[in-house]
């Protein structure tokens, strides 16, 4: 398990998707969002916006296209071979991210800090590292899902492009949902990432009750537990034959 955490770990750094959605994407956002703004209270929801859209598209978008270069490539193929089961493979796949997720978090924290002038304390630190670990966790799963319901590299990108923007417009990662359509915040009120933005702006912002998080830290722990489930009953070690893995008998003749 940890040989193959490590090598996950290693290909996520040599990958050109992991290297723009993951470390460049997230920085340059933070930075532009809260120069242009300048405002000391918006910095802190430009903080939580971007740890959470990090997750959201790190998670899920590359994931998508990790799982199916691999699964493309035939790597997955020979893991078939081995004992490894389809849980341990996708629980090393969400190791892998989430350290790297941890490690970006950490550096938008430092810029964050330093640009925009936002301190956070040892409570809320620990709060927003409970709130990655959950997040990352369930749009990992979301990731596979999206690649185990892919034939192609263009059909992943449609199908994860589906999951991840809806998400994005009918959450509150950059602004308020007060004045929207009553549909759009029903549409928002059903997916995992309202809860994980929810959940963040508790976390980073200052003077909020920390019981408050727990309501929905709980609701995006229960999507996490249903996409994991459904990443595992759908995943596919190769493009054609479902991911079930079956027994074989092996003869052996004297």
């Amino acid at each position: 398990m940890l040989t193959i955490l490590k090598t996950m770990l290693q290909g996520l750094f040599r990958d050109i998707h992991t290297l723009i959605w993951n470390i460049v994407f997230p920085i340059a956002m933070l930075i532009g969002l809260g120069l242009y703004f300048n405002e000391s209270e918006y910095s802190y929801r430009v903080l939580g916006g971007v740890l959470t859209t990090n997750v959201l598209f790190g998670a899920t978008m590359v994931t998508a296209f990790y799982v199916m270069s691999h699964r493309n490539r035939g790597v997955y193929k020979l893991l078939r071979a081995t004992p490894f089961s389809t849980l341990s493979f996708i629980t090393a796949t969400t190791g892998a991210r989430t350290v790297l997720m941890l490690l970006v978090s950490g550096c938008v924290l430092v810029v964050s800090a330093v640009l925009l002038g936002t301190h956070l304390s040892a409570v809320s630190l620990l709060l927003v590292l409970i709130v990655l670990l959950i997040g990352t966790i369930c749009f990992t799963a979301l990731g596979f899902i999206a690649a185990n319901l892919s034939r192609d590299e263009s059909n992943v990108n449609m199908i994860s492009n589906l999951i991840s923007f809806p998400m994005l417009f009918t959450s509150e990662a950059f602004y308020s949902m007060a004045h929207a359509p009553q549909w759009v915040t029903f549409i928002g009120n059903i997916q995992p990432f309202h809860y994980l933005v929810e959940a963040m702006r508790i976390a980073v912002f200052p003077g909020e009750s920390v019981s408050a998080i727990w309501l929905p830290l709980g609701i995006l722990s229960c999507f996490t537990i249903v996409c994991v489930f459904v990443a595992v009953a759908t995943f596919r070690w190769d493009s054609e034959k479902p991911g079930r893995r079956k027994k074989q008998k092996v003869q052996i003749t004297t």
